[in-house]
This record gives C-alpha cells, sequence and structure tokens, in this order.
C-alpha cells in the first residue's frame, strides 16, 4: 500500500499563478520528484485546449507588455526572463517582481544576506550577533540582521537598470503604475507577526497608505487601471492575530482610504490544502476604473465577489470548492476530490491533469456547538464499512479545512481509515466572533468543539464508524489540541502529535512567534503572576493523567514549535506514566514538513503513523 501512496503523491500536478496574455493562458505547475526527492515548478501555456511546458524551475508568470515575463532558476538563484530572454544577472537572485501589459517597466526585489541562515559547515565559523527579538523564522532559519533589500526598475527593451530604493528594513513589493510603487515594510526582521505599513513610493518620496491601520496588516495592493486608486486587502489592529480581512481603496489625489468591503466575510483566499504551493501574485483584479473582483473565504470554501469603488457588492460565485487563481475569464479551482483544474466561468473545463488515482469525495456536515452557533465537519469514508476512524485536527488554531483537496485525506482513505475534520471555534471563515472566540480561552470550548464534532459524525454517519478503534491526530495546533485530548480523557485507541505546542512557557522564549502568540493568543506573558495560568494552559501539565498510546512527530529545524516541545512532553510521560510513547525525529525539516517538506519524509510520516496505529487497533 505505501508503494501506491508513493506514487499518488508523485503523480499530482498543482496549478497555481494563472495569467492570459492575448488568447493564451500561462500557469504554474508544481509536481514532486521522486528521484530527486524535491519539489519543481514549471511554466505551461494552454492554448486551443493543448497544454505545452515553457519552461522548467521556472514560476511567477506575469504579461510584461503583451510579453510573459517570470522567474527562473538559474545556477541556484532565481532571475528574471522575458519572452525566453534573461533579462538579469544579479548575484543573490530575484526575490519578487512586478510587470505590467502595457510597458516595459519592471521593478525587482532583491535581497543581499552575508550570514547564511540555516546550518552548514565551515572551516572558520564566526559569531552571530543577534539583537531583535524576532532573530529567526521557521521555513527559513537565522536572520541576518544586515540583510539589505533593494528594488530596481528595468527598462526590458531597452535592458536599462535604476536602482530606486535601498533599504534594511524588510520590504515586500506589492505593484506598480508609471513609475508608482506600492510597497509594505516592516519593522520586523523576521517577517512576522501581523502588522506592516503600506507605502506609495513615488520620485523616491514615500507616502503611507495606510497610516489610517496603526499596525495592521496590508497583505495586496493593486493599483487601478487609470493609476488614480489602489485597492488593497487589509486589516487593522483589533484581534491582532485572528482579525479578519477587508478591502479598502486609497484614492491617491486625495490622499484617503476608505473600507468598502467590511463584510463579516475573509476578504481572503484561505482554504487549507497540503498540494498548494504557491499563492498567486494577486488576490485582487481590477476589471476596470470602478469595477473589482476578489476571492473570500466563507463557511471552508471561496466565494467570488465582484465589488464597485463605492461599495455596491455583487456575489458571483459560492461554489463549496477552493478559488486557488483567477482572471476574468477563467479560475484555478480545487474540489476535496480534484487537486486542481482550470475552468471558465461558465464551468468548462480547460485543463484538467492527468491522474491515475480515483480520489474520494468527503461529506460535509454540521453539528451545533455549545453556543447554539453551528459548526462544520467532513467524513471522507474508507471502502470497507465499518472502518477505523481518525480525527484529524487543524492547525492554527486561525485556519480552516475547507472544500479542498487534501492529499494526505486520501491517503488515508487509501489504507482503510475513514477520516473526520472539523473546523471548532476559533477556525478562520466564519466570521470575527467565531474566530477570535478561542484568544484566551485555549482547551475550553475549541476542545468541546473537537469532541462533539466527532460524536456528531458518528451518530450521522451510522455503520460507518467502528467506534471500538478510533484515532486522533494533529499538527501545530492541532498537535496542542491531540495533547490537550488525551491528557483529558481516553477516548482514543492511540494518538500522533506533530510538531505540538506541549509548555506554553518555553515556547514564549523559544519559537520564533512565541513572545508575540502567546501576548496575543493566550493573553499572557512571562510575569510572575501569569506563570502558573501559562503551566495551566500546557498539556505538559496533564501528562501524568495520560493512557492514550502516543507518538510524536517533530521536524529537528522546526523554528515554530521547536523540536523541545515534544523533547518536554516524552520525558514527562517516560518518567511520569507506563503509556507507550515514541519520539520520531523528522531530520532538515521546519514546521511546515507535512505541507511543503521532502517528499521522501511525507511519505515516512504516514507510514511511521499508519504503524503505530495498527499496534493498537483491534
Amino acid at each position: 500500500m505505501m508503494k501506491k501512496l508513493d506514487k499518488s503523491l508523485f503523480n499530482i500536478k498543482s496549478l497555481s499563478q494563472l495569467i492570459k496574455i492575448g488568447e493564451i493562458y500561462y500557469f504554474t505547475q508544481t509536481q514532486l520528484r521522486d528521484v530527486e526527492n524535491d519539489t519543481q515548478h514549471s511554466i505551461w501555456k494552454l492554448a486551443d485546449g493543448q497544454t505545452s511546458l515553457i519552461a522548467e524551475d521556472a514560476w511567477a508568470p506575469q504579461n510584461a507588455n503583451g510579453q510573459l515575463a517570470y522567474l527562473q532558476k538559474i545556477d541556484g538563484v532565481a532571475q528574471l526572463f522575458v519572452a525566453g530572454e534573461q533579462k538579469t544577472f544579479e548575484a543573490a537572485g530575484i526575490h519578487q517582481y512586478t510587470a505590467k501589459a502595457d510597458n516595459d517597466h519592471v521593478y525587482y526585489l532583491t535581497m543581499t544576506v552575508h550570514q547564511s541562515p540555516t546550518p552548514i559547515l565551515s572551516q572558520r565559523p564566526t559569531p552571530r550577533r543577534i539583537t531583535e527579538k524576532n532573530y529567526k523564522a521557521d521555513g527559513y532559519g537565522l536572520i541576518d540582521e544586515s540583510t539589505q533589500y533593494r528594488i530596481t526598475y528595468l527598462d526590458i527593451s531597452k535592458n536599462l537598470t535604476t536602482v530606486v530604493l535601498k533599504t534594511t528594513t524588510r520590504t515586500t513589493l506589492l505593484d506598480q503604475f508609471d513609475h508608482k510603487l506600492l510597497l509594505t515594510q516592516t519593522d520586523n526582521i523576521a517577517g512576522l507577526g501581523e502588522s506592516n505599513k503600506t507605502f506609495l513610493l513615488v520620485n523616491g518620496q514615500t507616502i503611507e497608505v495606510s497610516r489610517d491601520l496603526p499596525n495592521g496588516l496590508t497583505m495586496d495592493g493593486v493599483f487601478d487601471p487609470l493609476g488614480e486608486k489602489i485597492a488593497l486587502i487589509a486589516h487593522d489592529e483589533q484581534y491582532t492575530n485572528a482579525r479578519i480581512f477587508g478591502v479598502y481603496l486609497y484614492d491617491i489625489k486625495r490622499d484617503t482610504l476608505t473600507p468598502i468591503f467590511d463584510s463579516d466575510v475573509d476578504a481572503l483566499q484561505d482554504t487549507m490544502s497540503d498540494v498548494v504551493f504557491l499563492k498567486s501574485v494577486h488576490q485582487l483584479l481590477w476589471l476596470n476604473d470602478t469595477e473589482i473582483e476578489f476571492v473570500a473565504t466563507y463557511h471552508g470554501h471561496n466565494r467570488l465577489y465582484r465589488l464597485t469603488t463605492d461599495g455596491i457588492l455583487t456575489l458571483l460565485d459560492d461554489t463549496q470548492r477552493a478559488i486557488l487563481s483567477f482572471t476574468s475569464e477563467a479560475l484555478i479551482t480545487s474540489y476535496t476530490n480534484i487537486p486542481s483544474q482550470i475552468e471558465n466561468r461558465q464551468g468548462e473545463i480547460l485543463y484538467r491533469p492527468d491522474s491515475k488515482e480515483a480520489f474520494i469525495i468527503a461529506q460535509k456536515y454540521q453539528f451545533a456547538s455549545e453556543d447554539g452557533s453551528m459548526v462544520d465537519g467532513w467524513l471522507m469514508r474508507a471502502q470497507l464499512q465499518p472502518a477505523p476512524t481518525l480525527l484529524y485536527i487543524h492547525g492554527g488554531p486561525h485556519a480552516a479545512y475547507a472544500d479542498a483537496f487534501f492529499w494526505e485525506f486520501q491517503m488515508w482513505v487509501a489504507l482503510g481509515y475513514n477520516v473526520v475534520f472539523t473546523n471548532p471555534h476559533g477556525s478562520t471563515s466564519y466570521g470575527q466572533n467565531f474566530v477570535k472566540s478561542v484568544i484566551g480561552h485555549y482547551g475550553e470550548q475549541d476542545y468541546r468543539d473537537v469532541m462533539t464534532g466527532f460524536e456528531a459524525a458518528i451518530s450521522k454517519f451510522p455503520g460507518v464508524i467502528d467506534a471500538d478503534n478510533v484515532f486522533v491526530a494533529g499538527g501545530s495546533y492541532g498537535g496542542y489540541m491531540t495533547t490537550w485530548i488525551i491528557g483529558h480523557g481516553h477516548r482514543f485507541k492511540a494518538a500522533v502529535a506533530q510538531r505540538p505546542v506541549i509548555n506554553w512557557i518555553s515556547m514564549f522564549g523559544t519559537s520564533d512567534i512565541g513572545y508575540d502568540f502567546t501576548k496575543t493568543e493566550l493573553k499572557l506573558d512571562l510575569q510572575d503572576n501569569n506563570i502558573s495560568k501559562l503551566w495551566a494552559a500546557s498539556p505538559l501539565a496533564y501528562a501524568k493523567h495520560v493512557r492514550t498510546p502516543i507518538l510524536l512527530l517533530h521536524g529537528e529545524y522546526d523554528l515554530r514549535t521547536p523540536l523541545g516541545q515534544s523533547e518536554e512532553y516524552f520525558m514527562a510521560i517516560k518518567t511520569q506514566t507506563d503509556t507507550p510513547i515514541e519520539l520520531v525525529r523528522l531530520p532538515e525539516s521546519f514546521h511546515g514538513v507535512s505541507r511543503n517538506g521532502r517528499p521522501n519524509l511525507r511519505i515516512a510520516r504516514i507510514e511511521v503513523m499508519n504503524n503505530w496505529f495498527s499496534k493498537f487497533k483491534n
């Protein structure tokens, strides 16, 4: 069976970053490779119903004056190509760029780093100086405080370049129009946290676009076709980590920022999948100078909206699916049984990658939480019933399962398990009150939602779940919740906690987000009167009560929930109980190993977990 799992992972082609130039669609296709044990992006075109490869090791297609632009890896770093011709030769490579369909102006961002972020061997290592509290970032490593950001203007027809900005402030390039640049900056050198500032850069002078959103966060921004207004996806400082996004309109001439979509719907593409690798360059699309389209996330699926500059809203699409990328004519979509495909606005499939697998559709159900609100859950059925069942808990907690493809769940079904997954309180896409309800209340209503949702699945699908063979697993916050569950009851035969939060006291100073996350999510810091509260909120405090066999999976490079979290729990269980426990360390792996780790380790994870559960099945 594991051989079949291997093949299914490498057969999946994930589509993203759709654009159209003339009558031709271009997109990025991502595929995991077995022999190379890596993830490869490539640029493809779709014309007259046929697809063909444009460039390997390439991504981020954009329209540059009617020509295809993209980034392609050359000698290990990304360079800019236009119409197949290499246009940049930056030693540090290109980090980001922005092009326009109606001119030869391209702006690109480079980062110059003087110290390697990840562990390397050298003959003469040098000390590393750290002065900032956010000095590391999961998925990257240690941050070089002397990193320099440079934005360069490139005239692609004349091959002339001009440096327009040099800074040591962390900078993200959003959009450009007629030598006006839109960018965000943050004082957080790791790029973490939930705040940044948005600036308009004109002739070397900056105007703060987001000054009416102090301590807020901008995720995307796009100039209108006339260059007179800017649409932003952003939020203010309320609830910090748990604030939903709205759409704002900045009038350049009047220097005013106005909310034009502030509904209780999250104006962000935020659907969880483990085979989505690249975000689109933009999540906003100007149809003309008065109409915008954007994707929002609502109750575990994506909606497509049209919005006028004076705030008139039209819901264009409410299908239970994920919209991964879109143009004015077509979409890249994902369903629970379809990894990704290109379809037009009328629902006609333009391109679906070949797949030799028959994937299962997840059945959605609802159950009532203790406050009367309805909570979403899904069941994926194994072929033979009744079947052993795995309750899977998502991370975050401000994230959400969705009507989108999830490869790992398909593999558990292939291994003979039902899979149950839910969006308890704290999950995104259910409105502001729902997502913020967990703040200061971890392990309370969220915990009861998870347990209620599982029991609801048993009652709603009679004869499907073998109640004597039930298991629980989760990663990150889901790992925290898994260990919280087994510390407060004995419902499950065995558990797997991946990269869990175990001890909020030690997390505070060792995680790349520990200081800010603990203060915003638990409303606690390391003041003396808070230590007992942090301990009471930690699964480690209840280790002595654990009777459920527990497997811990943790990446050795994890900086979000460092490996020490699992090591603490392992030693506590070992010394305080006789409960079976194992710790499996995943080498060269950051926090996101289950979504973007090495392919062999993604497969090995499931094999290790399956072997663990098999020991305790009836």
